[in-house]
This record gives structure tokens, C-alpha cells and sequence, in this order.
């Protein structure tokens, strides 16, 4: 209790300065929401004067380091709908954020903030994984401060395909593109990756003359369920073979991931959504039986995290104005003040708490503005943090 006081105290003191709320926001929240946010300020220019620029980055540099996830995770081609995150959380991408910050300031102290950084090592795909660890940050850090034998370095010590993309795009120097086919040469294995990055790969190391070996070596490697059935991923494979003129031969089969979200999982709540959302009518009795139904089926208790948010947001969306509409705001915001992920899972907390402020914002002024209210009403430091950045645009 004496927390949200304190916070509620601190926000009306602030409210004058949202640039300095927001700083002194970063600190009661999970480091990587931290960092970003002072990254943002930096970024969109509302910190002026270079000792307290410099200081800003350090701190959000500390607070990047404190990060859960090392590297990013993107969703693997082919797999289905889903995308990367508009924003990346992880220490890596939150590093190199404050390094380029920093650099624009003081060449120097980047490029010494550089040597600190840690190369990081992909972790090895199977047929249950449906994300794979991106490193083109520090491959980005690498063309800007690397040395040639820095560079070279990371080609020769390839471990996953997923270093594929980020090592061609070193290459601009004759000795680190000689080392591109020994490269080639080494990766076996990881399937689904090699597959969903297969038309990257193609585009990339179309004048290296390894990658006909390394694509026929891994067509002919055991393979995931999914590529053995009509779809993306057999697709992928049969015009990489015609390409190479090779005999796709018919790889032995390993374990499939059913990567699936609760729209597909639940069709019976996503047709009742949409009949609820396009309604002509929400004054009926019907529609009321209807919306009841669809809350009773959010409030359950069987739903995750993630879709309880989803779905609480989508009945914001299909509710009139009024005070049904006001209702639903604020479980919706108990569902995200009260959630344990804001620091478990801090990417994933954020995916969903920013959804329904970009969600309303195209709607009517005053719908947004109450969202952003009920934001900072919330005593969730996280939340009134995410209204302090709508309101300066951040």
C-alpha cells in the first residue's frame, strides 16, 4: 500500500515533468522496461545537455545488463502467423541501443563500451522450437567497431544458421568473404531453421559456390514433421532442390511443434468475438446474453496470461461506451497490474500492456484518454509508465 501512495505521491509531484517522471519511472520497473525507456528519451531527443545525456545512457546501459534474455527470439519462416515484436527487450538489443546512443555522443567511450560486450552463442534448434536467438545487433556493432580479425572471428566461428545472415553481412572485406564457404562448409542440422531461413540464405550466398553443398548436405539431414506435408516448408525445399538440380530425397522425420495461439485453439471464442464486435445492434437483450458469455469464458480461470489480456482487450474493442466499457477497463488493467510476468517475462508483459492503448488510439480522443487514465490510476509502475511515454509520443 505505502508503494502505490508513494507512487501516486511521486506522479502528481512529476506530473509537471513528464520527461522526469518517466526517469524516475524507469527505476521501480523490470530493468528491461527500464532501459528502454530512458533509451527512448535519448533517442526522440527530450534529454538536452551532454553530461546529463551521458548519464542517462549509463544508466540504461546498467539496466540493459540486468535484462532476462540475452539475445532476441524471432519466430522461425513457415511456422505460421506469427511476427517479431515491434520492440526487442533483450540485454543485446538494449546494449547496442545504448552504445549507438553513446557513440553519437562520444565516439570513444562506444567503441570502449563495444569491447565489453559478449559474443553471444545461439542456442541449437529442434523440431520443438518455434523461435530462433537472433544476432544481428552484434553483428551490427561489429561492422561499426570491429576490427577485420573481429570480423573474421565471428565467420569462423559459426555455430547455427542463424549466424548465416549477420556474417554475409560483414563480408565487405576480401579476407572476411573467403571464409564464408569453410562457413557453409560446417552447418549440419537444425532443420526447421535451415528451411525457414533457406530463401535468406539463397538471396545472401548466391555467388558463394559451397552453398549448392551446404543446401544439398541439408536437405538430405532428418527433417521436422512439417516438412514432409503440403505446405511452406515442403514448398521451400522442393525450389531450393530445382534450383540446385538435385534429388530431393525423402529425409527421415523428426518431431513436430504445434505452435498455435488461442484464436486457433479456441474457434468457438473468436466467432463469438467477431459476432459480438460487428453487431448492428448492442442494445439488444441478445447481444448482452452473448457479451456475458464471452466474459464468462475470459473469467474462467483456465485461460494463460496472454490470452486472458487478448481477450479482455478484444471486449473493450466490441463493448459500447458506457459503463459496461468502463467496467471491462478495469479488469483489464487488474489482469495487468496483478500479473507476476511484468518481471518474469518482461517482452512478453509489454507485448500485451501496449496493445490496447495502440489498439484505442485511432478511436475517439476521449477512449484513448481514459485508457491512459486508467493507466495512471493503476499504481502499477509499468502501466503509468506506458501512459507517461504515450502522452510525449515515445
Amino acid at each position: 500500500m505505502y508503494r502505490i501512495w508513494a507512487l501516486l505521491f511521486s506522479s502528481v509531484l512529476l506530473a509537471a515533468d513528464p520527461v522526469a517522471q518517466i526517469t524516475a519511472l524507469a527505476g521501480q520497473v523490470a530493468p528491461e522496461l527500464g532501459a528502454d525507456a530512458l533509451l527512448r528519451l535519448i533517442e526522440k531527443g527530450r534529454i538536452t545537455g551532454l553530461p546529463t545525456q551521458k548519464k542517462i545512457i549509463a544508466r540504461a546501459h546498467e539496466l540493459a545488463r540486468l535484462a532476462k534474455d540475452p539475445v532476441r527470439r524471432l519466430p522461425i519462416p513457415g511456422l505460421g502467423p506469427a511476427k517479431a515484436d515491434d520492440i526487442a527487450l533483450d540485454r543485446l538489443s538494449l546494449e547496442t541501443r545504448a552504445i549507438f546512443a553513446l557513440t553519437q555522443l562520444d565516439p570513444e567511450l562506444g567503441a570502449k563500451a563495444f569491447r565489453d560486450v559478449i559474443k553471444p552463442t545461439p542456442r541449437k534448434i529442434t523440431c520443438a522450437d518455434g523461435t530462433y536467438d537472433d544476432v544481428t545487433a552484434y553483428a551490427a556493432l561489429l561492422r561499426i567497431f570491429g576490427k577485420t580479425e573481429d570480423k573474421l572471428a565471428f565467420v569462423q566461428s559459426l555455430s547455427s544458421h542463424a549466424e548465416l545472415s549477420p556474417a554475409a553481412w560483414l563480408a565487405d572485406e576480401d579476407v572476411v568473404k573467403g571464409a564464408l564457404p569453410g562457413a557453409l562448409a560446417r552447418l549440419t542440422g537444425e532443420e526447421r531453421l535451415f528451411t525457414g531461413l533457406l530463401p535468406d540464405t539463397q538471396a545472401k550466398y548466391k555467388s558463394v559456390p559451397a552453398l549448392a553443398d551446404y543446401v544439398k548436405r541439408n536437405l538430405e539431414a532428418e527433417a521436422c514433421k512439417e516438412s514432409s506435408v503440403e505446405g511452406w516448408q515442403r514448398n521451400t525445399r522442393s525450389a531450393a532442390a530445382a534450383a540446385f538440380k538435385l534429388e530431393l530425397k525423402p529425409p527421415a522425420f523428426g518431431e513436430g511443434l504445434q505452435n498455435r495461439s488461442w484464436l486457433e485453439d479456441d474457434r468457438e471464442s473468436q466467432t463469438l468475438f467477431q459476432s459480438l464486435l460487428f453487431a448492428r445492434n448492442k442494445n439488444a437483450p441478445e447481444w448482452f446474453t452473448r457479451f456475458a458469455e464471452y466474459l464468462k469464458r475470459i473469467r474462467d480461470g483456465k485461460a494463460s496470461f496472454d490470452r486472458q489480456a487478448e481477450m479482455f482487450g478484444a471486449a473493450y474493442i466490441a463493448s459500447p461506451r458506457g459503463l459496461i466499457r468502463e467496467n471491462i477497463l478495469i479488469e483489464y488493467i487488474n489482469v495487468l497490474a496483478q500479473a507476476s510476468l511484468q518481471r518474469e517475462s518482461p517482452q512478453a508483459w509489454y507485448r500485451q500492456a501496449i496493445a490496447l492503448p495502440a489498439a484505442v488510439v485511432s478511436l475517439p480522443e476521449a477512449e484513448y484518454e481514459s485508457v491512459l487514465r486508467a493507466y495512471e490510476r493503476s499504481g502499477n509502475p509499468g502501466l503509468v509508465l506506458i501512459a507517461s511515454q504515450q502522452r510525449l509520443g515515445l
